[in-house]
């Protein structure tokens, strides 16, 4: 009974220990239409904006006009994720022929063109 207790649990522990992959973040599909020079900075300036912070350092998911910064940790018994969302600046590309305004991706020609205020 030790013997097969032993071998559960050397055959376990390693799984137990096994760090998280450090993956790509999550990409809005439509930034794929972007030329691969506007995409690039774009995913640098974004990676830049989280490396920033120690809390949360990596670029974890960009959808739309939001991207979030984070990090998750797995110690083997508990999986600790934290996270800040961050809305691109007003005139960012987010698709073809699409811009975000106001934290929402909308088409170039329905932004608005006159300030009506001020």
């Amino acid at each position: 009974m030790q013997l097969v207790l032993f071998i559960v649990i050397v055959t376990f522990t390693p799984l137990s220990c096994e760090e998280l992959s450090v993956s790509s973040p999550n990409f809005y599909r439509e930034f794929e239409s972007l030329p691969l020079q506007c995409k690039t900075n774009l995913k640098i300036q974004m990676e830049q904006r989280c490396g920033g912070h120690s809390y949360q350092p990596r670029l974890l998911e960009v959808s739309e006009c939001e991207f979030k910064c984070g990090d998750k940790n797995n110690n083997g018994q508990i999986i600790l994720t934290h996270s800040q969302s961050f809305t691109l600046k007003d005139g960012t590309p987010c698709g073809k022929n699409k811009i975000c305004i106001d934290g929402q991706c909308i088409p170039r020609c329905s932004m608005p063109f006159v300030k009506l205020r001020g």
